[in-house]
């Protein structure tokens, strides 16, 4: 994966039609089982709604699987009514399958809020015996949710795609879902070769053409001095870079942290500080997250100038502690922490949030949410994201061949699937292919 220099025109202004083809998903569609068995199914998006989502829903149905069996539970912050209604009138999903956020507020917790949506629609689809559930999930959502239920409340025959790092990371820190995995066949999507190696180039563009925009809105022509970005892996090294490249900001000035040292030993062999907690004099006009996990906690405002932008580039709100920072603001009218409601718009999860913290101001970019998800139906262009519906489009048929095997625990993408999608994705990029090519050590 080759640091991110220039970005493509294309990822400045990714403009699209919910009626874009995806040929990768075309061609995976011509080799696939139609006797996938999901005619048989009921199938559960906890998904984004943007552009690739709607392609994949409608890859699922030519599957084989019941428009009127189909269910969607949204994410708050990519919620989209378009995607909803060409969903609706194009597949035939009846608009009472979607669960829809029209009460999430933004200074809301966001954790709790999505596991109880959760929870509630796992014990409505067990109300509808007779079927296997399959769920394609975002972020372990319906794995916490089943491991918060007695088993006999459970539906009677599920099976879960987990597409996210970040629900990997919940499992793996959590014994009752590590439990709860055991006793159902879990896809595991995110650990995959294709998910670690095919799409992480193209998130970062994404990831770091929203940075650019944000920042200059909110910078203007003021220079950033030094910035921090948490975790060195696919995505935090091309944000590193593409801050010291593009800001100018001089790589001795971009400081990274990453709790593991094989990857905060990289990031220091390629001229990047690292982060020392011990050094209250170094502080940053820019934070990034790049984890997983909450990386940057309500202490660490103490390294942060006046006016830092804080920015997350992993899924849900986790990463920078969005939720510690309000509920220390909110703990007593008496002290010097705050969140500023002057004007703020509760109902727009893509606000920024501004904090006073003692004796400095900081703002959390897109509530806290990934500075990517800002609200478009489509964040990255489609041609770029192919691989990541075929892997879900396979992941959900091996899931149902895993509950016909009886299989459980957590199991790896199928490597024949793997192996196809990258070759078959550098085909189809063509002349942009080479995007995807280690370069030398020295380019970094």
């Amino acid at each position: 994966m080759r640091p991110i220099v220039e970005i493509p025109a294309e990822f400045w202004n990714v403009t699209e039609s919910l009626e874009e083809r995806l040929p990768l998903v075309d061609r995976w569609l011509e080799l696939a089982s139609k006797d996938a068995g999901l005619a048989e199914a009921s199938l559960l998006f906890v998904q984004h709604q943007l552009v690739n989502h709607a392609a994949q829903a409608e890859a699922i149905v030519r599957l084989g699987a019941e428009p009127e069996r189909i269910y969607w539970l949204d994410i708050p912050y990519s919620s989209q009514p378009s995607v909803r209604s060409f969903v609706q009138e194009r597949l035939g999903v009846p608009a009472d399958n979607f669960r829809v956020c029209d009460d999430y507020r933004v200074l809301a917790p966001y954790a709790p809020y999505q596991l109880r949506r959760s929870v509630e629609l796992v014990l409505d689809l067990a109300e509808r015996k007779g079927r296997p559930l399959l769920v394609l999930d975002d972020g372990a959502y319906v794995l916490e949710a089943l491991a918060g239920l007695r088993r006999e409340r459970w539906p009677d025959n599920v099976a879960i795609v987990e597409q996210t790092t970040r629900g990997i990371i919940k499992i793996r820190a959590s014994a009752a879902l590590r439990a709860a995995s055991q006793r159902l066949p879990l896809i595991d999507v995110a650990g995959s070769t294709p998910k670690r190696t095919l799409e992480p180039p193209f998130i970062a563009m994404s990831v770091c053409a929203s940075l650019d925009r944000a920042i200059r809105a909110r910078h203007g022509g003021h220079p950033l001095r030094r910035c921090l970005v948490l975790g060195y892996g696919a995505i935090g090294e091309q944000v590193a870079t593409f801050v010291d490249r593009h800001f100018h900001v001089g790589r001795g000035n971009v400081y990274v942290f990453d709790p593991h040292p094989e990857q905060s030993a990289l990031a220091a062999r390629r001229g990047f500080p690292r982060w020392d907690r011990d050094a209250f004099d170094t502080r940053f006009d820019l934070v990034v997250g790049c984890s997983g996990r909450a990386s940057f906690g309500v202490g660490d405002y103490v390294y942060l100038e006046e006016g830092a932008l804080l920015a997350s580039a992993s899924s849900g709100a986790v990463e920078l502690s969005r939720q510690d920072f309000i509920e220390w603001a909110d703990a007593s009218p008496s002290d010097d922490i705050q969140v500023v409601r002057d004007q703020l718009n509760d109902r727009d999860l893509h606000s920024d949030l501004t904090f006073r913290l003692v004796d400095r101001t900081a703002v959390v970019l897109n509530a806290g949410f990934p500075v990517n998800f800002d609200g478009r139906i489509s964040t990255t262009p489609s041609r770029f994201i192919q691989p990541t519906p075929v892997m879900m489009l396979g992941a959900t048929v091996q899931a149902r061949a895993a509950l016909e095997a009886g299989r459980t625990g957590v199991i790896d993408l199928d490597p024949r699937l793997s192996a196809w999608l990258d070759r078959e994705f550098r085909d189809v990029l063509g002349v942009d292919a080479h995007l995807l090519m280690p370069p030398p050590e020295e380019a970094w």
